[in-house]
């Protein structure tokens, strides 16, 4: 009795501390969440997703469903680098310093959001031979002591599927 007492008040005791954690979101409350693109960010002459690499985005999320948000950013012809295709809208923003820097260097930037509550991979993507054609932005819930190895891990993972569907760069705008 007196360990069924015992493991009681531990039970207690990690509910009362899991209170303290933020909250891990669903895919429509971080969509939700997310802050309000100004104008000056966007592309007003891109605003339609691009076809493959929307369908790319959404087979993507039904395999992983640990992910969260996903968006792919390249040039569409005529354009500077957008989000062309996303789970969370946006189509037509702008490449922001982190995006560009992963698509020039090659390098991930691999970080926690400023709230703790999400793990953001921001990795090359590339077509079949190797090329880079764009970045891919992926995000997960996140808590402190999770694995974010393992996060990069399945970012990377995201990545591999979508480069062995993309024979170059003009494949993400063809017709799905």
């Amino acid at each position: 009795m007196k360990r069924m007492k015992g493991i009681g008040c531990v039970a207690a005791v990690l509910l009362g501390f899991t209170a303290l954690l933020p909250a891990q979101q669903t895919r429509e409350q971080a969509v939700g969440a997310m802050r309000k693109v100004e104008a000056k960010e966007m592309d007003p002459t891109y605003t339609k997703a691009a076809p493959f690499a929307q369908k790319l985005v959404d087979e993507a999320l039904a395999k992983h469903p640990e992910v969260l948000l996903l968006a792919i950013h390249a040039q569409p012809p005529g354009h500077k680098d957008v989000i062309v295709a996303s789970n969370f809208g946006r189509i037509g923003k702008l490449g922001d310093e982190d995006d560009m820097r992963c698509i020039h260097t090659g390098k991930p930037n691999l970080e926690v959001d400023p709230t703790g509550a999400h793990f953001e991979a921001e990795i090359v993507l590339h077509d079949k031979a190797g090329k880079t054609i764009g970045a891919l932005g992926v995000v997960f819930n996140y808590k402190p002591g999770d694995d974010k190895s393992a996060y990069h891990h399945i970012a990377d993972q995201v990545e591999a599927e979508m480069r062995a569907q993309l024979p170059n760069e003009k494949s993400l705008f063809a017709g799905s």
